[in-house]
C-alpha cells in the first residue's frame, strides 16, 4: 500500500516536470504591448477611451428610444395595425386596420344574414318557402367565411409586416442616433450636456 503511494506520487512528480519544461512562458511585453491595439502612445489610448464612451452614450439612447420586437409584435396581434402605428408608418397602419375592421364586421354581417335566413328555413313549411330560405343561407354564409378568411390573411401580412417594419426602425435609429449631433458643438448624452470644441 505505502509502495503504491509512493509510485503514484512519484508519477504525478515526473508528469509536472515534463508539464513544466514545456509549458509556455508568460511574456508581459506582449501582454503590455499596446501598439497590437493600434496605440502607439497614451493619446491614441485616450482617444479610444474618448471613442467608446461616446458609442456607449449612444448605445443607452439606443436602448431607451427602440421598440422591442415582441412587445411590438404582441401590439399588432392584438389591435392589427398597432404596431405599424409605433414604427411611425400611419398610412400603412391605417390602411392595414381599415381592411381588417371591414373583414371582421361584413363577415359578422353577412353571418347575422344567414343565421336569420337560416331561422326562416327551420320554420318554413312549403317546400318553395324551404328552397327560397336555403338559397338566401348559403350565399350570405359563403360571404361571411370568405370575409374571416381575409381577415385572416390580413392578419397574418400584419404580423410580418410588424417584424420587418420594427426592425428597419430600429436600424434606422441607429443612424439617426449616430447623425443627431454631427457637427454640433451642444450635445446632451445621458451623463450631462457636452460642449466639444
Amino acid at each position: 500500500m505505502r509502495n503504491s503511494i509512493i509510485k503514484t506520487i512519484i508519477v504525478i512528480l515526473f508528469l509536472n516536470s515534463i508539464l513544466f519544461c514545456y509549458a509556455q512562458s508568460f511574456d508581459i511585453k506582449a501582454f503590455s504591448d499596446s501598439t497590437k491595439y493600434g496605440w502607439q502612445d497614451y493619446r491614441d489610448r485616450q482617444r479610444y477611451r474618448e471613442d467608446l464612451n461616446y458609442r456607449q452614450s449612444k448605445l443607452q439612447l439606443y436602448e431607451l428610444e427602440h421598440l422591442p420586437l415582441n412587445s411590438n409584435v404582441l401590439k399588432s396581434a392584438v389591435i392589427p395595425g398597432f404596431g405599424q402605428f409605433a414604427t411611425q408608418q400611419n398610412t400603412k397602419a391605417t390602411v392595414i386596420l381599415s381592411l381588417e375592421l371591414v373583414s371582421v364586421i361584413g363577415s359578422i354581417y353577412f353571418y347575422d344574414i344567414a343565421q336569420r335566413n337560416y331561422k326562416l328555413y327551420q320554420e318554413a313549411n312549403q317546400i318553395d318557402e324551404i328552397n327560397d330560405y336555403w338559397g338566401k343561407t348559403q350565399t350570405p354564409y359563403h360571404y361571411s367565411l370568405m370575409l374571416m378568411g381575409l381577415a385572416g390573411i390580413i392578419w397574418g401580412y400584419n404580423i410580418y409586416d410588424v417584424v420587418v417594419s420594427t426592425n428597419e426602425y430600429n436600424a434606422q435609429l441607429w443612424e439617426d442616433i449616430l447623425q443627431r449631433d454631427t457637427g454640433s458643438a451642444l450635445q446632451i448624452t445621458p451623463s450631462g450636456i457636452e460642449f466639444r470644441f
